[in-house]
């Protein structure tokens, strides 16, 4: 009973968080602080005001995190946002930077 009331609300709380429309979050590089946001409607993620192209989005009732690609060929991203928000981004097979 426990875990199927646990399951019940996980699932509630993802349908809510990609229901409510913009997902924002400060994210801080060695170089400075700025700005992603994510539109699960229009399927878009920006950083600052430049948009990035989604290629996937992996989503399960404790998990969600949106997959692409920046500008200009450069590294690839991975934009956490449950459980814990966070930016990774990725050259090649390398991690290079988790904002």
């Amino acid at each position: 009973m426990r875990n199927s009331l646990f399951a019940a609300l996980a699932i509630s709380v993802t349908a809510d968080m990609a229901s409510a429309g913009t997902v924002t979050l400060i994210c801080e590089n060695p170089r400075r602080e700025y700005l992603v946001s994510y539109d699960p409607s229009l399927s878009t993620v920006h950083a600052d005001d430049t948009p990035y192209r989604v290629l996937a989005v992996e989503e399960t009732p404790d998990r969600l995190v949106v997959v692409g690609l920046t500008v200009k060929d450069g590294p690839t991203f991975r934009l956490h946002i449950l459980p814990n928000k966070k930016m990774e981004l990725f050259a090649g097979s390398q991690l290079i930077q988790t904002d």
